[in-house]
């Protein structure tokens, strides 16, 4: 299978009730801004990976998927065509921000 997923979880040891409500909603909204990165920066042809990229979780446990079966082909290429990454950039735009976010509760 050629999909490829990306899980942004936050690793906490024991906090506050409110402070696991602020990182539940970092790590919701990070994983949203790497499906909004993600689809825009997928290349498209008929739009079907485009369109199939999709956030999904709850609580502090995220995933962003992209199942099109050829989504893997496309971010890291063959030896027929080259790569033209969507998922990784998408990750690497947001992890400051996210970063940033989770630091700020401490």
């Amino acid at each position: 299978m050629g999909t490829i997923s990306v899980t942004v979880k936050s690793h906490a040891r024991k906090v506050t009730v409110e402070t696991a409500a602020k990182m539940s909603l970092a790590t919701r909204k990070a994983a949203f801004d790497i499906e909004g990165q993600a689809k825009t920066r997928a290349a498209v042809d008929t739009g079907n990976m485009k369109n199939s990229i999709q956030a999904s979780g709850d609580g502090l446990a995220w995933r962003v998927d992209s199942p099109a079966e050829y989504s893997i082909y496309v971010e890291f290429g063959t030896s027929r065509a080259g790569a033209q990454p969507f998922m990784v950039p998408a990750v690497e735009q947001v992890r400051p921000s996210f970063l940033a976010a989770l630091k700020s509760l401490t």
